[in-house]
């Protein structure tokens, strides 16, 4: 009896390779208990460790996909993280140039210089640009509590 007299070949069966690897096995098993190797007893013990090996399998099946949905979760509040740090930056910003103007103010109303319409614009478009920027931030930071 020859081992490898009716394995089909993997270019011509089409058959996937786990298939072809089921057959080599039950072919080599029954070589072996055709020369007395192996007992026809053996294979429950077989099939309990391939029962431990399916459940661990099944196990291992449920791990990956809960890692799947909390690295998502990861990625999506990291993701809400940053956009809500470019906010904090360009707030920074803003307020940064709301303090260089106020100086200047203070300095124009010190020696008694009016304002012009341009510095009275600037200064009301930061402050509106600050204030929607903090809306925005507020109303991101609420939507990720919730």
């Amino acid at each position: 009896m020859s081992l490898y007299r009716d394995i089909p070949s993997p270019k011509t069966s089409g058959t996937a390779s786990s298939d072809n690897a089921a057959y080599v096995e039950k072919r080599i098993r029954e070589e072996l208990v055709d020369l007395g190797v192996l007992n026809e007893s053996d294979n429950e013990s077989e099939d309990e460790v391939l029962a431990e090996l399916t459940a661990k399998q099944q196990e291992l099946r449920e791990l990956t996909e809960y890692n799947a949905t909390q690295l998502q979760l990861l990625k999506d509040t990291a993701t809400e993280y940053m956009k809500q740090q470019e906010i904090r930056h360009r707030i920074d910003t803003i307020d940064d140039e709301v303090c260089d103007t106020y100086r200047n103010f203070m300095l124009k109303k010190h020696k008694k210089i009016p304002y012009t319409k341009k510095e009275k614009e600037q200064a009301t478009r930061l402050l509106n640009e600050r204030e929607y920027l903090n809306k925005q931030l507020q109303e991101s930071s609420f939507l990720s509590m919730t």
